[in-house]
């Protein structure tokens, strides 16, 4: 079984890539193929529906995400919502080359969230694209997304044990659910 992880921010100090390591750590400790994607390194071209499917970049996130039977998004909270970094690689990597050579690599997934934020506020930021996701490519969203935000970090920039353990029943929920479906008989794809 694979669950890989995205990290979506391109701050230097991003608390959701910090999140993101954990929750990659956690998975492999629990013996779990896991890769950590950091889209700061991958730095995808801007989508263009056209030529962005020739490029290498593509070609490399469209294998790994499409072969994962789970997928973990980390995201910073913007303005009340996962960051445009995120969105652009699910418009990336969900969509379908013209000639039909290949099916979006996100269809049937499980997701999980996790999102850091200054305040307590945005705990729903995931929620558009988790919709979006569910209606387009038939994904299975994990309860127990992770929402982390500023009074969940101690001075030394380490998690408190609430947010541990909201993290640890996020992983444990996320690979149940992922090893529960893995055997499923059903494949989608474009469908209403």
């Amino acid at each position: 079984m694979k669950i890989h992880v995205i990290s979506s921010s391109l701050s230097d100090e991003s608390r959701s890539r910090k999140v993101a390591h954990i929750y990659h750590r956690r998975l492999r400790n629990r013996s779990i193929q896991s890769e950590l994607i950091d889209l700061k390194e991958v730095n995808p071209p801007n989508f263009d529906n056209s030529s962005i499917f020739q490029t290498e970049v593509y070609k490399n996130l469209h294998m790994k995400l499409d072969e994962a039977d789970g997928l973990v998004f980390a995201s910073p909270v913007y303005n009340w919502g996962c960051c445009a970094e995120l969105k652009k690689l699910i418009e990336y990597i969900g969509s379908t080359p013209m000639d039909g050579s290949l099916k979006g690599a996100l269809f049937d997934k499980v997701i999980t969230f996790v999102n850091a934020a200054g305040l307590p506020h945005s705990y729903m930021a995931y929620t558009t694209l988790a919709s979006s996701l569910m209606l387009d490519f038939k994904c299975i969203i994990n309860p127990y997304n992770v929402y982390i935000h500023n009074r969940h970090w101690n001075e030394e920039e380490s998690l408190i044990d609430e947010a541990q353990k909201r993290i640890e029943k996020s992983v444990k929920v996320m690979i149940e659910l992922t090893t529960l479906l893995k055997p499923r008989t059903y494949s989608s794809t474009w469908e209403i």
